[in-house]
């Protein structure tokens, strides 16, 4: 389809149809940090005991993980998800201030505390790209507070397998001022597979995955915060300095016994490899400790957006290894 054909068809008014939180708000953050105090914008999704904090990537707004506070905040009444907005996207503020992984990660700690969920219970967290590497500083700054640690499509540091240049032009062409169809063809193209976007639309509203995609761009351009040139550099900042040396990699993979890795191997935005790198690391300190390795899924054929992307089969592998750890935490307590 067209983008006038997507923009016209009735079914993109309603392309994306968001979950209403249990709670939200706002929480104050980095009240005594560098570009404090930052205001973020959260929701929470369900009231379970099992609580997911979700951290999404680069210029990734909150309702981004629609599809999965869908499942773990509303349909399993055990769940309950905090999402947020990043500084610098959404409705939370963007500081002018250097944006690094490390303070992200406080304001997630910070945040969490604000919205009372403390020390006395754990948390599974999960982070997507910029999200993975702000997930790997909230494990490394606070272990005790994670009851398992899922990376997806991110990296320990960002390794040179293209010109410096492409890995830039990848991400300013989200923002840089296009015709719009020019710049949601290449959004599309790096966020995705052929094989994803070319695949029916499971719910038979739109031709392809692709058409659908648009328009549920279209609707959030309609209906929500667009991000900004100030917060995408900000955020792009954090992620091309984000590094996390070997000897840090390895204190986290000592720390959070409970770690899983997962990838698509078409992933254009953070190549593969970097998953192999992140792993290797991880894994460097576990098995003196006893430890199992840490379990890593590759999603053949897919890109960086699994969320998205196989999104039945992404849920399905969160619950399944949730279940596990918690099964785990409980067979312990009884001994």
């Amino acid at each position: 389809m067209t983008l006038d054909e997507i923009r016209a068809h009735p079914g993109t008014v309603r392309a994306v149809i968001p979950e209403n939180p249990t709670a939200a708000g706002k929480a104050t953050v980095a009240r005594n940090r560098t570009g404090g105090p930052i205001n973020l914008a959260y929701e929470i999704h369900g009231s379970g005991p099992i609580r997911v904090v979700w951290i999404m990537g680069l210029n990734g707004p909150k309702i981004a993980w629609n599809r999965q506070v869908r499942r773990f905040g509303h349909e399993k009444e055990e769940f309950s998800s905090l999402i947020f907005d990043n500084r610098g996207v959404g409705d939370s503020d963007t500081p002018w201030a250097r944006f690094t992984t490390s303070e992200m990660a406080k304001d997630v700690l910070e945040l969490m505390d604000a919205v009372g969920w403390t020390s006395d219970t754990k948390v599974h967290v999960v982070g997507v790209s910029l999200g993975g590497m702000i997930a790997q500083e909230l494990a490394y700054h606070a272990p005790n507070r994670l009851q398992s640690l899922t990376l997806q499509s991110t990296a320990s540091i960002l390794q040179i397998t293209l010109p410096w240049y492409h890995h830039f032009l990848n991400r300013l062409i989200m923002i840089v001022p296009k015709p719009l169809h020019i710049r949601l063809e290449r959004v599309k193209s790096n966020l995705f597979s052929p094989q994803y976007l070319n695949s029916r639309d499971p719910s038979g509203i739109f031709p392809t995955n692709g058409d659908r995609f648009v328009a549920e761009e279209l609707w959030r351009m309609a209906n929500i915060k667009q991000p900004g040139f100030k917060g995408f550099i900000l955020q792009a900042w954090a992620a091309s300095w984000h590094n996390m040396q070997p000897e840090r990699l390895r204190k986290v993979g000592g720390a959070v016994e409970d770690i899983l890795v997962c990838v698509g191997d078409r992933d254009k935005m953070i190549e593969p490899i970097h998953a192999k790198i992140l792993v290797e690391g991880l894994d460097r300190h576990r098995e003196g400790m006893g430890w199992e390795k840490v379990k890593t899924r590759v999603f053949e054929g897919f890109g960086h957006a699994l969320q998205i992307e196989v999104v039945e089969e992404y849920n399905d592998m969160l619950e399944g290894f949730w279940k596990g750890v918690e099964g785990k935490k409980q067979s312990m307590a009884r001994l």
